[in-house]
């Protein structure tokens, strides 16, 4: 039953004269004795004090020099409830520097109504620990403190009445160290908004502590512990619950797409009801996907570089990255898989393209089976290439055993990196192979077989934005790894993956800021290189720019003429190990049209004019890019829709009171930054925070009860929305790479020789049990039931190398 109290607590004077022993045998009895009795007076004949000639020696009164009168617990004194008596004391214990704990509460054996309780000192009665001293690690707190108050209900007037209140403490109070206690630590309001924002932020708990105790003036003035904020983190910030975690996932996808209709998300299932895969996009990717959808790289690499791992479940990661008008990263979608098998990869990208609508032209991955047989059946007009990086990078792995590693290496970068033909590229091949003797090299000959999914040379002609690798999925990925641990859980991740995405969106709108602002100044007094500052962005127009700088070291060395058409040798002159060197290229002209190629393709795999290019357009006076050669997708002039489209990252993630919190500090904030300048200015506002604040005080105690009825409301409400994601459950563990820990050879010889020098030390003979391999799942080993096997360490290590070969 809720009761609306609006009356001040009353102190009541007792002229009793009669004095209760100090431990009552039973309180219950007493107020079982006096409900018959009509007369208050007689009622309240168990009221007692103790008087300070009855404390013992060693006992002592707390200060109580920083008390109100009323602040002091004294016999007779009325409270509306018991909750109220309750917190009276704990407030009084506090400021007095003890604290409390309920020793004992009677209820009546009919209603089963609290009829009185007996609050003590926590330190009261004297306990002996069973744990030898010199092994014990947990304090004792017990003293024997006589410290306590006895609260009884008067059923005549329907109070409580404080009858009897001892003060003495066998220990000493400090108001000062009390506020350390565990009882009293409690984090504010402030204080659990900072530390949310500071961690998803990725600041550390020990920084965000520092800075909320150099806020309040000093650790002593905050009322928590740094060990508090910690405390915090994991259990409301970290979920140990798999399945809760996924279900706040769940909850999380569902809210987004309520307030953004264009957010998508898809998850699949086991047949137990079990996550499997994720895939999860926002509105404001989709909408960037008309502009930056034509050239896309997936990286799967993450954590093997990096897997998620997810309370013991390592949940493969995969980015969708394109590229935008500054030439910079941006994220076009993520996705969970339950493994990195075809059917995963399969059901991902087919999500992802109905959530997008089309595929995209061309798509880079790493050298992964299960990924290109994906991309071949779920996109098969998209344009697949594989990461040369990752393969480049293996050869220190491959080929570093070879004698000659050095000039191998070098010869094959030469081929794979300045190969101008196919054809070129396959007799240089051959060769290499034959130089080094590499025919039975079966990574080199499938590198050779898959040649068209790796080498430049076979994607000459084709845009690709200048990537050739999957390294801009995994510069993203270095953003997870300073906020990402084992402790990270999926709605954790989720959330991270909004903090790029406001981060990248937040380095685009920079960007364009800075390009309405300015430009950078031409290098040349080419009219051409002005025509390009005036369209591109800055990024870009300074990959421009390098062009035009380099093109001082082209020169036409021969024309051949056919009509129109022109075919242009262009020497350029290159500085290699302290040698120039003049490199020929071939730019075919056509002078009716003014267009013209270059046979190193730059414009056409990056959109970057090349410097033999721009030379060629020199010598044959053309002043005036043709419109052809100046892509709208690197222009800073276009309107681009997802510009205007808001994020999941915007919307506040926090509590509903958190939110209300950090608004009405905000709207204080502008208040008091406004009249701080002057002393009386500060000094009224101050009166009117206390003014406002006691009208609220009433006002809560007024509609106490109909804030408690609404609150059960929407606790019911919230909980049969969620009835259809509770049948979900967390992903199953997925077993790793390499040898389990516990099949190791040296950890069972570790244990061997453990228990071998346990044995001789109780003087016991030296008999060895085999552990059985196959059988680690559990801690105790299956072997051990089986027949003995005498020997010591040579005989087990002779077992073991019988097993391994």
């Amino acid at each position: 039953m809720v009761v609306d109290i609006v009356e001040p607590l009353v102190c009541v004077a007792s002229n009793v004269s009669e004095n209760l022993p100090d431990e009552p045998e039973n309180l219950a009895g007493d107020v079982a004795g006096h409900d018959h009795k009509s007369n208050k007076a007689t009622q309240l004949s168990d009221v007692t004090d103790v008087e300070s000639e009855e404390k013992e020696l060693g006992d002592e009164l707390p200060d109580h020099g920083n008390l109100q009168e009323d602040e002091i617990p004294r016999v007779g004194m009325r409270f509306a409830q018991l909750q109220m008596a309750h917190d009276f004391y704990v407030t009084y214990a506090k400021k007095a520097g003890f604290a409390t704990k309920i020793r004992t509460t009677t209820f009546d054996k009919i209603t089963k109504a609290s009829i009185n309780q007996a609050i003590h000192c926590n330190r009261d009665g004297i306990r002996e620990s069973r744990v030898k001293a010199p092994t014990r690690k947990n304090t004792i707190s017990a003293a024997g403190c006589k410290a306590r108050i006895y609260v009884k209900f008067d059923k005549a007037v329907q109070d409580w009445v404080l009858y009897k209140v001892d003060m003495t403490h066998s220990h000493s109070c400090s108001p000062r160290k009390a506020v350390h206690y565990h009882e009293y630590r409690q984090l504010t309001m402030h204080a659990k908004c900072v530390i949310e924002d500071n961690y998803e932020a990725g600041i550390r708990p020990n920084k965000t502590f520092l800075a909320l105790s150099n806020e309040a003036g000093g650790p002593s003035n905050l009322g928590f512990s740094e060990k508090d904020v910690r405390n915090y983190i994991t259990a409301r910030l970290r979920n140990s619950n798999v399945n809760a975690d996924v279900r706040e996932m769940m909850s999380y996808f569902m809210r987004m797409k309520d307030i953004n209709p264009n957010f998508f998300y898809a998850v699949k299932l086991d047949e137990e009801c079990k996550f499997k895969s994720a895939v999860w996009v926002d509105a404001r990717c989709r909408a960037s996907y008309e502009y930056y959808g034509d050239v896309v790289s997936v990286d799967s690499t993450y954590r093997t570089n990096r897997y998620i791992v997810v309370k013991l479940a390592w949940i493969p990661f995969v980015s969708f990255v394109g590229v935008n008008h500054h030439g910079k990263s941006t994220l076009l979608g993520c996705a969970l898989l339950g493994n990195k098998e075809i059917g995963s990869y399969e059901w991902v990208f087919s999500q992802w393209v109905k959530c997008m609508g089309t595929a995209p032209k061309s798509i880079i991955t790493d050298q992964r089976r299960s990924l290109y047989r994906a991309i071949k059946y779920t996109l098969p007009d998209t344009r697949h290439r594989w990461c040369i990086w990752h393969i480049m990078n293996k050869l220190p792995s491959k080929l570093g055993g070879y004698r000659r590693y050095e000039a191998l290496y070098g010869d094959l970068n030469e081929i794979v990196w300045n190969s101008r033909m196919e054809e070129s590229f396959e007799d240089d091949w051959t060769d290499f192979i034959d130089e080094y003797n590499l025919h039975n090299n079966t990574w080199l000959s499938d590198l050779y077989d898959d040649r068209r999914m790796w080498v430049p040379i076979y994607f000459k002609g084709e845009f690709w934005a200048s990537i050739r690798s999957t390294q801009r999925s995994e510069s993203m990925h270095a953003f997870y790894g300073g906020y990402l641990s084992s402790k990270t859980s999926l709605v954790q991740f989720v959330h991270e993956y909004d903090n790029v995405l406001g981060v990248k969106e937040q380095r685009e709108l920079e960007d364009d800021a800075a390009d309405l602002r300015g430009v950078i100044p031409c290098a040349t007094t080419s009219p051409m290189e002005k025509q390009f500052q005036l369209e591109y962005t800055t990024s870009m127009f300074r990959d421009v720019q390098i062009e035009f700088v380099k093109k001082a070291n082209c020169r036409v060395s021969a024309i051949d003429e056919q009509g129109p058409l022109v075919c242009v040798k262009v020497e350029e002159e290159k500085l290699v190990n302290d040698t120039i060197l003049c490199v020929p290229y071939d730019v075919h002209f056509d002078c009716s049209t003014q267009e013209l190629r270059c046979e190193c393709n730059l414009f056409e795999s990056s959109g970057v004019l090349c410097c033999r290019c721009l030379e060629v357009f020199h010598s044959y006076k053309v002043y005036k890019v043709p419109s052809c050669y100046v892509l709208p997708r690197w222009s800073k002039k276009i309107k681009r829709r997802h510009t205007y489209v808001k994020s999941s990252h915007n919307v506040s993630r926090s509590d509903e009171s958190h939110v209300a919190f950090m608004g009405l500090c905000a709207h204080f904030y502008n208040v008091a930054q406004e009249f701080v300048g002057d002393d009386e200015e500060t000094a009224l506002l101050h009166v009117a925070l206390e003014e406002t604040r006691a009208k609220l005080a009433a006002h809560r105690a007024k509609k106490r009860s109909e804030s408690v009825a609404e609150t059960q409301t929407n606790i019911g409400s919230q909980s049969s929305n969620d009835v259809s994601v509770d049948d979900i459950q967390g992903p199953s563990k997925v077993t790793t790479k390499g040898r389990p820990k516990s099949k190791r050879l040296s950890s069972a010889l570790e244990k061997s020789i453990k228990n071998s020098r346990r044995r001789k030390q109780k003087n016991l003979p030296p008999v060895v049990r085999p552990h059985t391999l196959q059988d680690t799942n559990h801690c105790a080993v299956s072997g051990l039931n089986g027949p003995e096997q005498a020997g010591g360490f040579l005989s087990l290590l002779s077992s073991f190398n019988k097993r391994w070969d």
